[in-house]
């Protein structure tokens, strides 16, 4: 125990009043400085609770505990101890100030969402195995990404990205889930086909920062692949809000891919919708649909292609995603539609253009994906221009 040991040499007359002065103003000021800064807005959907450490010491005692301090010239030994580490105050998981930990990639559960970042700033720390990402301190910070989904673990769904603080960007939606099945259909449960697949849902753009930076774009949805049943790409992830005045909405993500065999139908996900823009700049684009793919005379169906972002005060519309397309060997064959332009509201904003359509190709029923409805623009704004419907050929 010799390396746990050092010599602390004092006078007793001024030890109290001087360990009590620090440790009492270090926690008025921690204390005074927090209630001022709670004054101002902060969004926040759940409660926020900090383990908080006022100093950071090489050992577990009290300053004005005789394990520590001894008597008047004597020596002391520190103990050992077993205590979990608090955060600190100020540096990498900060409580006050600092950058959240990342989530580690064997975690499960809760222990998959990033860390949030210090109370005042820091980035949010990414999320693992489809954990959110952590949200960014008060005042800057990105947001954490959030882990891409996994198969058996909440449908496979990505994490949603983590908001910025005034100044930051947004975290990115994590990708969700691919999905093999190679199983056979049980006959004796005729309310469910075991070979179906489902491709995992992106997860959802983070918010931008309020005064500057970007919206988070929304994750991909995972891909679908059945060999005797049905296959449905998962849907692409919704693109973040866009605060910033000079900013874009968050992208959507495209939606998942699908193909089946002879047993089922293909259907491709739909692409996740462009984020908003309150503050009159432009909404986000969204997410192409998903193709598909089936064989035999299986059908196929196109993912629908996301919305573009709506945008407030006279703001630019969001452009639509386009449909997805989609094949099959003998049977129906149907494109997906694309997207509806995003609206702008106020006097002069322009609606976003409307997605077109997929295509399809078969040698039986072809039908092409109908183009979006271009958005509506302002009351003295133009409206965006429909999507171009797709082709159908053999």
């Amino acid at each position: 125990m010799s390396g746990l040991s050092r010599t602390v040499t004092h006078s007793a007359p001024w030890r109290a009043p001087l360990t009590a002065g620090v440790t009492a103003g270090l926690a008025g000021a921690a204390m005074a400085f927090t209630g001022v800064l709670s004054l101002a807005p902060h969004d926040s959907t759940s409660p926020v609770s900090y383990e908080i450490r006022l100093a950071s010491t090489s050992q577990d005692c009290l300053m004005t505990s005789a394990n520590c301090l001894g008597r008047a010239g004597g020596t002391t030994h520190l103990a050992a101890t077993s205590t979990p580490a608090l955060r600190p105050m100020i540096g990498p998981s900060g409580w006050l100030i600092g950058d959240g930990a990342s989530a580690a990639a064997d975690c499960v559960g809760t222990a998959c969402n990033g860390q949030n970042g210090g109370f005042l700033g820091g980035s949010g720390g990414n999320g693992a195995n489809g954990g959110s990402g952590g949200k960014a301190g008060l005042y800057w910070g990105n947001g954490g990404d959030g882990g891409n989904g996994v198969a058996g673990v909440n449908g496979g769904a990505g994490g949603d990205g983590g908001d910025a603080g005034f100044f930051g960007n947004g975290g990115k939606g994590g990708t969700g889930a691919d999905i093999t099945n190679s199983a056979a259909d049980n006959p004796a449960t005729t309310s469910v086909n075991e070979g179906d697949a489902t491709g995992g849902a992106g997860g959802a753009g983070g918010k931008g920062g309020t005064f500057t930076g970007q919206a988070g774009a929304g994750g991909k949805g995972g891909n679908a692949t059945s060999v005797n049943g049905s296959a449905q790409g998962g849907a692409g992830g919704q693109g973040g809000l866009n605060h910033f005045a000079a900013g874009i909405g968050g992208q959507g993500g495209d939606g998942g891919n699908a193909t089946s065999g002879t047993h089922g139908a293909a259907i491709g996900g739909k692409g996740g919708a462009g984020g908003e823009s309150s503050v009159g700049a432009t909404g986000g684009t969204g997410g192409k649909g998903g193709t598909a793919t089936a064989a035999g005379d299986s059908t196929a169906t196109g993912g629908k292609g996301g919305d573009g972002g709506s945008a407030g005060q006279s703001g630019q519309g969001g452009k639509a995603g386009n449909g997805g397309d989609a094949s099959t060997g003998a049977g129906s064959a149907t494109g997906g539609a694309g997207g509806h332009g995003g609206d702008s509201t106020g006097l002069t904003g322009k609606g976003g253009d409307g997605g077109n359509g997929g295509n399809a190709t078969t040698p039986g029923t072809a039908k092409a994906g109908a183009g979006g409805i271009g958005g509506a623009g302002g009351k003295l704004g133009h409206n965006g221009a429909n999507g171009k419907p797709g082709s159908a050929s053999p």
